[in-house]
């Protein structure tokens, strides 16, 4: 029967149908302090072998009925049998009994009367192989999901700066071709380029700024910024964007909130989250853009549009996700979100998405605050 020793680290299956000859492996093997299974037949060893999955076999070559090399075959022949080694221990030495078991698939043999030096320095030399076999399957695991990744961000790159780059180089052609009728069209199309233009710039200020912040690389340069004053400004640059469509921008309370903040990191996370308010709101709709004191600075962005479904509220700031593309929606968000995400993390902040009463859709950006602002009194 299987009777788990004591446990400090490695799993170590002894098959042997002597329970004499299991409990002097036990007395031999225990001060190495790896857990020790036993079995005493072929049929339960390859139960508990499925079951536990160890790291090393002791197995007994010769046993009635269901014999060693019948295990063998049953071990070799599981999805993660042949990555254990397997030792066995037999009273014969011959070269045929040999020759025969490394032909089933035997790593090594011992001989009985077993020698304790022989038997320990081999299970620590197995048990040193398997660790390194496992190691190198987690490390090859990881390259791949690796180069998954950069082929991944790759399609990314190419797919979201080839529209904007499209409308640029088809406007521009236009204009250049003498193809517009007026000069209406003219500007109507410049603009166009324009703002396509900008969207690249942003975009691949983005991925750099990912790259860096990734690497640990980026300069942060932390200063004092007054909030209030930080939102209303950037808020200003919004003016055109927000009357060409309709929206109206619920401005900030006017809190005399102060946080230790890279400024041009910040900048961007506000602008990247309006960005993205601005392109999935409803025409005539609502953003809101706000500043709560807390445990620290919290800066609301908020819009109108289809909520973000609770499934999606912590996956969309993962790296490169996409979302649904519709008004109200998060569209190509993952680009943004995920830079917003790291830039924040690296000023000690963070963001989520809230709920908020009468705006669908919510994300804070959580700031600590610098230390001459005045905390909230506690109810």
């Amino acid at each position: 029967m299987d009777v788990p020793m004591r446990t400090t680290g490695r799993r170590i299956l002894l098959i042997d149908d002597q329970p004499r000859n299991l409990l002097a492996l036990c007395a031999l093997l225990e001060p190495l302090g790896h857990e020790l299974l036993r079995a005493t037949n072929g049929r339960e060893a390859l139960a508990i072998f499925e079951r536990e999955r160890p790291d090393l076999v002791l197995l007994d070559l010769v046993m009635p009925g269901f014999g060693g090399l019948d295990v063998l075959a049953g071990i070799r022949a599981c999805p993660v049998g042949g990555e254990v080694p397997v030792v066995l221990v037999t009273a014969h030495s011959d070269r045929e009994r040999r020759l025969e078991g490394l032909r089933a698939g035997a790593d090594d043999f011992l001989e009985k009367p077993i020698d304790e030096a022989i038997l320990l320095t081999r299970v620590r030399t197995l048990l040193a192989l398997k660790a390194s076999r496992d190691e190198l399957k987690v490390q090859v695991a990881e390259l791949k999901a690796a180069q998954r990744a950069q082929r991944e961000l790759t399609d990314f790159i190419v797919h979201d700066l080839r529209n904007p780059l499209s409308v640029v180089v088809g406007n521009v052609g236009y204009a250049a071709g003498g193809l517009l009728p007026s000069q209406s069209d003219l500007k109507e199309a410049l603009d166009d380029a324009s703002t396509a233009a900008y969207r690249l710039h942003h975009m691949i200020g983005d991925l750099l700024a990912i790259s860096r912040l990734e690497s640990a690389t980026f300069p942060l340069r932390l200063e004092r910024v007054e909030v209030a004053a930080f939102l209303r400004t950037v808020a200003q640059s919004y003016a055109a964007p927000l009357a060409e469509r309709g929206l109206t921008l619920v401005p900030p309370a006017d809190l005399p909130v102060e946080v230790d903040a890279d400024r041009e990191l910040l900048r961007r996370v506000v602008e990247n989250l309006l960005d993205n308010a601005l392109r999935y709101t409803p025409r005539a709709g609502r953003i809101r853009l706000d500043l709560r004191l807390a445990r620290g600075a919290e800066i609301l962005v908020c819009n109108d549009g289809k909520p973000i479904p609770p499934a999606d509220a912590d996956t969309i700031f993962e790296k490169f996700r996409r979302g649904r593309g519709e008004a109200g929606g998060l569209g190509n968000a993952g680009l943004g979100l995920y830079f917003c995400k790291r830039a924040l993390e690296a000023q000690g902040g963070n963001i989520r998405v809230v709920q908020t009463a009468n705006w669908p859709i919510s994300f804070a950006v959580h700031l600590p605050l610098h230390a001459d602002t005045p905390r909230p009194v506690p109810n």
